[in-house]
């Protein structure tokens, strides 16, 4: 199974654990003053909180990289794995446009990072409703390109929602990417609105294939939206190509991963009027 390198080892120690476990908080082994189990449930949700708000003494930085310290590491791993099998060669990356929707603090950019390095150019939208979110994520995507594991040509911005996004001109053959790790275990997450917002976010983009790419636990009450979002998919005419469960018994817990795949076409016959704007 595709690992970490050691520069993204590093860059999590230096940028997520040194600091709060040297915080003057986190003393008694705790997390900023409390328990990791009572972090994991009140500060975080298991990932589901809503980051952008106080919580006693938690900020929303302090949320955001709690978040990074207890769930971000084995998401990154799972997404590591996933590029890997998916886009096992640089040709397929160099020039994509990746839509990180729910990105967190640079999840998906992080672990494409570690999987082509600076081989590959691309652009990284990573899209977040919570602030310190993507705050967070463009200091991590600073660090990645100081130490020259992102191509200088690579693009990374950061947004608060997809349809505020102005991907410019319209591309006639490059490949997008939506990636989609954990967003469904949100059980208030609207399955049409989402598939709305890709939908026309890849009509923006422009008439090359698309693909979405989808990673979240296998067990039932996250994955209970995913029979939704697939007929959702469909029938915007995203068929699946694949889906397949995978134990990943070298994680820090081992736990079963449920993952998709699904393609859109490229447009096969432009408007004439298309090449006149």
């Amino acid at each position: 199974m595709p690992r970490r390198k050691p520069w993204l080892d590093d860059l999590r120690r230096r940028l997520v654990v040194n600091p709060i476990l040297n915080d003057p908080r986190s003393k008694g082994g705790s997390l900023l003053g409390k328990s990791f189990d009572w972090v994991y449930q009140h500060v975080i949700k298991g990932g589901q909180a809503e980051f952008n708000e106080h919580l006693g003494t938690f900020s929303p930085r302090d949320r955001a990289m709690l978040y990074a310290y207890i769930n971000q590491k084995g998401h990154v791993d799972e997404l590591i794995h996933a590029f890997t099998k998916f886009a096992p060669n640089l040709d397929m990356v160099h020039g994509a446009t990746i839509v990180d929707i729910g990105c967190g603090p640079f999840t998906a950019g992080l672990a494409l990072a570690n999987v082509v390095g600076n081989g590959a150019a691309f652009r990284y939208f990573g899209v977040d409703r919570a602030a310190s979110m993507c705050e967070f994520g463009s200091e991590l995507a600073q660090e990645v390109r100081a130490l020259g594991e992102m191509n200088l040509k690579t693009q990374v911005s950061f947004h608060g929602s997809v349809d505020e996004i102005d991907f410019g001109a319209r591309r006639a053959g490059e490949v997008t990417v939506f990636v989609l790790s954990y967003l469904l275990a949100s059980s208030s997450l609207d399955v049409e609105a989402l598939v709305n917002e890709i939908s026309a976010a890849r009509e923006r983009i422009g008439w090359g294939p698309a693909v979405i790419l989808y990673t979240n636990s296998a067990k039932d009450g996250p994955r209970a939206q995913f029979p939704a979002f697939k007929k959702r998919l469909e029938d915007a005419g995203f068929p699946m190509l694949i889906e397949e469960e995978e134990r990943f018994a070298e994680a820090d817990k081992p736990r079963d991963i449920h993952y998709a795949l699904f393609s859109r076409p490229a447009v096969a016959n432009l408007p004439i009027s298309e090449f006149f704007k």
